[in-house]
């Protein structure tokens, strides 16, 4: 494995200091703080994880450098010397695993929640932003500029204090220094704004603050944009010339590409859409003018692609992060050459940038312990080894099967269809939608790898049960489509979403989507297959836009210029009262005015699925031992089904 990756774990130096390998977790929310708004043991626990996995650098989430600029609601903050304590735990936490931890310093300026501050947002200019909080923010005044300086400073030092390796000014996201380096969000006419060696001027002053807190052989880098990606913004030839002449001021050890205003990142998105290592050729072009080290984020997967970044001369370090998350152990396993045992990130961001924005803490769909490190994060072997018997192959089935397996126990799985996978099989049949089968290729190999007895199309019954005589028996039977109460919809001509994407209907040119107001993905993925086949598509939904569950994740707006680019209507706020022949009758809701849809090929009807129950009432009172987890206790989503799977796993 050292000939295949050559560049990935060769040893680096950023400033003074040498940096074990080239992997890095780049700085990312979790929401996990106390109620002072500091870093608690649980983010400990959770970095330390990252280091023991082998990362080279941990660069932390976002801190906020003053209380006034609070945008999440457990937000981390290093604004006084309260944080140095928990600094020190974390640098000693990392450390202890070879591993470097840096923080990442942040004013988030207008893009600050006032309603958590109840103080106005601070900004360059008078000028909102478009995207989350859409607040006139208060222009500052020079004062305000020289206390944030301050600021930057104080915070530096409380990080030297405690322990830690570096910073990292963040001037990226569209936050505070991003907005003063911005001709879209700067429009003073001081010495602060206009030129963009002006534009600059607060952040070489909050550079040269923080060089004389720490000193010269701590080190400071900074976050920038690739491209702002913003009307009026900076653009990435623009970017480059801030690279240089931040290069020029000879105290940055480090430039990390970041990403734009939200404005453009709500254009791009977070998700599976875009392709692996698209922010690349920002990184690359940082490389093209400046001779500082360059650290390239976003979409990097996979080892395999990180050392071809670093071979192509594209970086210098890559940030894994998502993959990280999804799984810490991913460079040990590369460095061991266990490639098929990694876990990889599939970039369904449900677990981590929906939760956040939704002000919840960060979890992973694919990995149940982030967050919870410490309670769930170890599995210890089993003293009481047992036969257990799992029916049902998708995600909870086969975690389930993955974590008792570890532990100890005799496990042998049933699933009735010839493939494993559940509904997860179905949602990957989407193109777009295509890297949410990588869950089910990681637990599938893990069948393997640990030894679980799978048999597949096979049917269980109690008998079955019987003949087999486990210790304990684990239900993951799922959930089915069912159509809603609507008239007409037990017409040939209306399917469901299943029948579509398992082809067991044929769908004609003129179709109507219904969405049974749950808002998920499940709704947005059959319309963009529908209409990348060149169907003619409305979709229509009670809940006031298309797509408003899937909207956590920003991967909505390039949603909504996919499919509209394709033709379909999108019809909000909207019911259907009757299906009839070919006519739809729809009623706007908020209007209560009636509208008919006519010459409808087909209805896919997008509603609640039903739990699969019928196993379970039978057994139940007749197994000792008898658990359910996933959609047959309720239907929910495959975050929850394999949360399910892996804490009853662990505790069988």
């Amino acid at each position: 494995m050292q000939d295949q990756f050559r560049y990935l774990f060769t040893p680096f130096k950023i400033g003074s200091l040498t940096i074990k390998n080239r992997i890095c977790t780049s700085g990312h929310g979790t929401l996990f703080a106390d109620k002072d708004h500091i870093l608690d043991e649980r983010y400990v626990e959770y970095q330390r994880a990252r280091a023991k996995g082998g990362a080279g650098l941990v660069i932390t989430g976002m801190m906020d450098v003053m209380f006034n600029c609070r945008n999440l609601i457990a937000q981390q903050e290093v604004c006084d010397e309260k944080v140095v304590p928990m600094f020190k735990k974390l640098s000693e936490a990392v450390h202890e695993h070879g591993t470097k931890v840096f923080v990442q310093l942040n004013h988030t300026g207008r893009e600050t929640d006032i309603e958590l501050t109840r103080l106005p947002s601070w900004a360059p200019s008078p000028v909102p932003d478009i995207s989350f909080f859409r607040e006139v923010p208060k222009e500052m005044e020079s004062e305000d500029i020289q206390e944030v300086v301050q600021a930057f400073a104080n915070a530096a030092g409380y990080a030297k204090e405690g322990g830690l390796d570096g910073v990292e000014i963040h001037g990226a996201s569209g936050y505070l220094l991003g907005q003063f380096m911005s001709p879209s969000s700067n429009r003073r006419t001081d010495e602060y704004g206009g030129s963009l060696r002006n534009r600059l001027r607060i952040t070489f002053e909050v550079i040269d603050g923080i060089r004389e807190r720490v000193g010269a052989d701590f080190v400071v880098g900074i976050r920038i944009p690739g491209d702002e990606m913003t009307v009026g913004g900076n653009n990435s030839e623009d970017m480059k010339e801030i690279a240089k002449e931040l290069e020029a001021t000879g105290k940055i050890d480090y430039i990390h590409t970041g990403l734009s205003f939200y404005e453009g990142v709500f254009s791009v998105g977070f998700g599976m859409h875009l392709p692996l290592g698209f922010y690349t050729p920002y990184a690359a072009g940082f490389k093209e003018v400046v001779d500082l080290p360059i650290i390239n984020t976003f979409r990097i997967n996979d080892p395999v692609q990180a050392e071809g970044i670093l071979a192509n001369g594209q970086a210098d370090m890559v940030g894994m992060t998502r993959a990280l998350i999804a799984d810490p152990q991913l460079p040990n396993k590369a460095r061991e050459g266990r490639l098929d045992e990694i876990r990889t990130c599939i970039a369904c961001d449900q677990g981590c940038l929906g939760r956040i924005f939704k002000q919840k803490p960060m979890s992973c769909l694919q990995n149940a312990a982030v967050g919870l490190e410490k309670e769930i994060g170890t599995l210890e072997p089993t003293t009481d080894k047992k036969k257990v018997l799992i029916v049902g192959g998708g995600p909870a089935g086969m975690e389930a099967a993955r974590v008792a397996r570890m532990r100890g126990h005799e496990v042998v799985l049933y699933e009735k269809e010839q493939v494993l996978g559940g509904q997860v099989n179905l949602a990957a049949k989407v193109s777009i939608r295509e890297e949410f089968g990588g869950c089910v290729r990681y637990l599938g190999k893990q069948m393997e790898i640990l030894g679980v007895t799978v048999n597949l199309g096979v049917e269980v019954t109690p008998e079955l049960i019987e003949e087999v005589n486990p210790d304990a028996v684990i239900l993951a039977t799922g959930s089915s489509p069912q159509k809603p109460a609507i008239p007409g919809a037990e017409q040939a001509n209306v399917v469901t979403e299943w029948d579509v994407l398992q082809e067991t209907a044929e769908v004609g040119q003129k179709v109507v989507v219904v969405d049974g107001g749950e808002g998920h993905w499940r709704c947005c993925s059959i319309a963009e297959h529908l209409a990348e086949q060149g169907k003619q598509v409305e979709v229509i939904t009670p809940l006031m836009f298309v797509g408003m569950e899937a909207a956590s994740t920003a991967d909505l707006g390039p949603y909504y210029f996919r499919v509209r680019g394709k033709g379909a209507e999108f019809a909000p706020s909207t019911a259907i009262t009757e299906i009839s022949g070919s006519t739809v009758v729809a009623l706007d809701i908020f209007a209560n005015r009636e509208r008919k849809i006519e010459g409808v090929d087909t209805v896919v009807l997008v509603s609640a699925n039903r739990a699969n129950t019928e196993l379970y009432q039978r057994l139940k009172g007749k197994i000792k031992e008898l658990h359910i987890i996933g959609d047959c206790v309720a239907p929910r989503k495959a975050i929850d089904a394999i949360y399910e799977g892996y804490t009853l796993g662990r505790t069988l």
